[in-house]
């Protein structure tokens, strides 16, 4: 199959520019040959600094929290919860700059893109100019090469929406900034949502040239040539998680350029360090249009066009992105990996641990790119070390506990609106994150058997095991969690009330049998705790009690969490009761949600409706203002929740691997698959046609 994706004009938003990465450098290439615009991200720019926002008298309010909820008085939880138990917003995940190339006499006329997969190497070309962009991990540097069959000009610079400067000294380009202590998400108004200080992280980009060019203020000023390289430096004084930033962060980013070596080296180098990743996994599902642009190929699609191969290439777009965002010693990925345009982004780009910051790592082992989870072990342990506050300020237990919402600085306390005026009850008062993200990190360990591993997590699955043995509470007899919800839903109780605050829902039942299930391969001693609950109605029920629901079609299918991605005590009865709720949920929803729900459907072995949601997947959606509801894809492929949400993309990439790793090959597929990971160690090596295994 065709591993590109490729486009006839230049990118005229961010959602149709082309994604290169490292792990830790970002950059979205928009292919204007008349001024061109690379949109740049560091992982580690973030507002903040390390700082204990948990409220100390938060304990106090926990028993009359528990007495509301199981006394049925949810408008009392709600106003505890809102009031008294919330604290602040998480911390932002901040865009770096611009690159930006002023082309004398460019044009956009005859403008052809192209992003090969395989290669990590966008390309953009007219009749004059060729511009190869990559950003290397070998090298910690963004390599842009300028070639012309006619002299050109140009002139460079850097931009940045953060507050900044930019001059040239010596043979450099350079640029520093500041970034906010305080950056609330874009719908909060109260108080200060966005301010500087003193305390915050400092940047700095630096650009080097390889060409004939003079440096004016600031700027680089290229004439007449026919070919020159820039070589482009991202860095941040950001220590880590417990520690006040300090430091130069431009002597940071000028030591990468230790890293240079002639264009041709450095191109041969990034390849084989970003092919030696992504050519371990090939597929081919049969037909394919390649010889349409990629967002003509998602229109064709829609209308039936026989192109299976779109539904591989996204497959293999989900495996290019994990490579772009995560590396070893890099940060985890964010909802939108590691790019974004905004100050104040969607949900402030952060890590939101309900599903999301999960379904981001869903795709790494089984697509063969272990390497690349680590990043999400390093969050874990940062959230488990914060949370040993959180777990004695809110609920007076031992062991660590954490919250829906994280961040760069590990925070753990209930994040949501500090002024209690956006109804944070259906999400904020949640603590099963960090069971679920161990409990992905063991699943992590069954792929590499790596014992080092596995005693490194030890200690972490203690921390959490110890808060459980402390805060589950017996409730008719059985032992529950509670305060909780089931993330960001809400039911109808008994006495007709809206409500997100219960006890013990169906969620956190699958996420504790798993963590459980997990702590006695470390020989520790667990509780029990009730099954799964299945309703009148034959449907697997989301909370304890049988309440009506709100949202039939709500996009989270928390309580099918032990279906997908959990498998533990994944009875015939539970499976069957899985399938009507999915059902009843329906086929479409957010982009992540369509990829939840691929997932569940592989693991449930239908592979028709697992294709059906595919489909919905490569919906096109238009990002310049057309709203259409429900999720698809942008013309550069990436996950339309809508807005671009990167998750959607790790889970359909998941799902269907797990598809073919089953053997739940839709009819319509005629083709192959190798390379996909197993846990015995092995890797798939399948032919198919007409949905059926042939070898």
């Amino acid at each position: 199959m065709n591993t590109a994706l490729f486009y006839k004009s230049r990118a005229k938003v961010w959602e149709e520019a082309l994604p290169l990465g490292n792990g830790r450098v970002g950059a979205m290439v928009f292919g204007n040959l008349k001024s061109e615009r690379i949109m740049l991200n560091e992982d580690s720019l973030w507002s903040g600094y390390p700082k204990d926002l948990n409220k100390k008298d938060a304990g106090k309010y926990l028993e009359p929290l528990r007495e509301a909820i199981f006394s049925g008085n949810r408008k009392e939880a709600n106003r505890i919860a809102n009031e008294d138990y919330h604290g602040h917003w998480s911390e932002a995940y901040l865009p770096f700059g611009d690159l930006i190339i002023n082309y004398e006499k460019g044009t956009t006329r005859g403008v052809t893109r192209t992003l090969e997969l395989s290669t990590g190497v966008a390309t953009a070309k007219n009749s004059n100019i060729t511009e190869t962009v990559f950003v290397s991990h070998p090298a910690g540097l963004l390599v842009v090469n300028v070639k012309s069959r006619k002299p050109i000009s140009a002139k460079i610079k850097l931009f940045s929406l953060l507050r900044h400067r930019c001059e040239t000294k010596e043979d450099m380009l350079i640029m520093r900034g500041d970034a906010p202590e305080v950056c609330m998400p874009p719908y909060h108004n109260d108080g200060v949502p966005f301010d500087y200080g003193k305390g915050a992280m400092k940047f700095a980009g630096a650009v080097k040239i390889f060409g004939n060019a003079t440096f004016e203020e600031d700027c680089i000023s290229v004439k007449d040539q026919t070919e020159f390289t820039l070589f482009v430096s991202l860095a941040t004084n950001f220590i880590d998680f417990k520690t006040m930033p300090s430091g130069e962060p431009l002597e940071k980013a000028v030591k990468y350029f230790d890293n240079i070596k002639p264009y041709n080296d450095l191109l041969k180098e990034h390849i084989e360090d970003h092919s030696s990743l992504f050519n371990r996994v090939e597929v081919d599902f049969g037909s394919e249009r390649a010889d349409l642009p990629t967002n003509k190929r998602l229109k064709a699609f829609k209308r039936g066009s026989d192109d299976n191969n779109l539904i591989a290439l996204l497959f293999q777009y989900g495996r290019y992105l994990t490579i772009a965002c995560s590396r070893p010693g890099t940060n985890a990925m964010t909802l939108q990996g590691i790019f974004n345009p905004h100050i104040r982004a969607p949900w402030s780009s952060s890590y939101t641990v309900n599903i999301n910051t999960e379904m981001n790592y869903w795709c790494t082992d089984i697509c063969n790119l272990s390497e690349c989870f680590e990043p999400f072990f390093e969050l874990v342990k940062k959230m488990c070390i914060n949370g040993e506050t959180t777990a004695k300020d809110y609920y007076g237990c031992s062991g660590s506990a954490a919250h829906h919402n994280s961040d760069i600085w590990g925070a753990s306390y209930p994040a949501g609106d500090p002024f209690g005026k956006s109804n944070s009850e259906s999400f904020a008062c949640w603590q099963s994150p960090l069971p679920w993200m161990l409990n992905e990190v063991f699943e992590h360990y069954r792929y590499t058997k790596d014992e080092k591993l596995f005693e490194d997590m030890k200690p972490y699955f203690k921390k959490v095991l110890d808060f459980y043995n402390d805060f589950l509470i017996e409730h008719n007899g059985k032992l529950v969690t509670c305060p909780t919800l089931s993330p960001e839903n809400t039911y109808i109780d008994q006495n007709g009330q809206r409500a997100s605050l219960t006890y013990m829902p169906t969620m956190d039942i699958g996420i504790l049998q798993e963590f459980f299930a997990n702590c006695k391969e470390f020989g520790f001693d667990v509780p029990e705790i009730p099954d799964i609950p299945i309703g009148s109605d034959g449907r697997i029920n989301e909370w304890a009690e049988e309440y009506k629901e709100t949202e039939v079609t709500h996009r989270h299918v928390s309580h099918l969490y032990c279906v997908y991605p959990s498998a533990v005590k994944q009875t015939e009865e539970i499976r069957e009761a899985a399938k009507k709720s999915l059902l009843k949920r329906g086929f479409d929803g957010t982009g992540w949600a369509l990829g939840w729900k691929v997932c569940l459907w592989a693991r449930l072995d239908d592979s028709e409706n697992a294709l059906k949601l595919i489909k919905n997947q490569l919906r096109p959606k238009n990002p310049r203002g057309i709203k259409t509801p429900g999720g698809g894809s942008y013309p550069n492929l990436f996950d339309a929740h809508p807005p671009f949400q990167i998750d959607g993309n790790f889970g359909v990439a998941a799902g269907i691997a797990e598809m073919l790793t089953r053997g739940a090959i839709p009819k319509e597929w005629n083709g192959y698959a190798k390379g996909i990971k197993l846990k015995d160690g092995s890797e798939l090596d399948i032919k198919f046609k007409n949905g059926k295994v042939v070898k």
